[in-house]
């Protein structure tokens, strides 16, 4: 299910960071055993934002992941739950610095539609770079390149479900996995939400 950034932005879900292990802590000792039960049990503790926390994982190195590196995985519950926190803080830094991105790039509140159009087309180039050099631009750093874009056309008041539409489409057609986009990949999708109406 798609989420909007009003579902994982930080200002609508305060979050106190020492809570993070108690509460997967005991998310963990009543949940089913499987990702998907913590993954759930993290969004009923602490907000929707938690969600999907879980689905940012990969591991392996080269993954393109937004979260890679995690204690060992153990059976262990305490070590599970120390395991899960790390996600858990790792997504919500995420989310904080897209956040502080977003902010940076917003257009002025009194913004015109020609200078929103402009505002986003000016943010492509900084929040592809932001999304490159968290994930290196591996196997799997198109969806969080797609997100963070999404995101912050949504911010700028481009209705959610138009602006996952429009980055999925660009994002898909101009960038590939494992390749970390040139200039001019950057420059038609920015040239496209530029003259997106705003």
């Amino acid at each position: 299910m798609f989420k909007g950034w009003q579902d994982v932005d930080p200002a609508r879900h305060p979050f106190d960071p020492d809570t993070a292990l108690p509460g997967v802590r005991e998310v963990v000792s009543s949940s089913a055993g499987s990702e998907c039960s913590v993954a759930l049990g993290l969004g009923e503790r602490f907000g929707r934002w938690a969600y999907r926390a879980l689905g940012s994982v990969d591991e392996h190195r080269h993954s393109g992941a937004l979260i890679r590196e995690l204690p060992a995985y153990s059976d262990d519950p305490e070590q599970l739950a120390r395991r899960y926190t790390s996600v858990l803080l790792q997504w919500r830094t995420w989310l904080e610095d897209l956040a502080a991105a977003f902010a940076s790039l917003a257009p002025a509140p009194d913004a015109d539609a020609d200078e929103i159009r402009k505002a986003r087309a000016r943010a492509v180039a900084p929040l592809v770079t932001l999304v490159v050099e968290r994930t290196d631009a591996g196997e799997l750093w198109l969806p969080a390149c797609e997100d963070a874009i999404a995101w912050y056309l949504e911010t700028t008041g481009m209705p959610a479900i138009e602006a996952e539409e429009l980055a999925d489409a660009l994002v898909d057609s101009e960038f590939r996995s494992w390749v970390s986009p040139d200039a001019e990949a950057v420059g038609r999708v920015r040239s496209a939400i530029g003259a997106h109406d705003a």
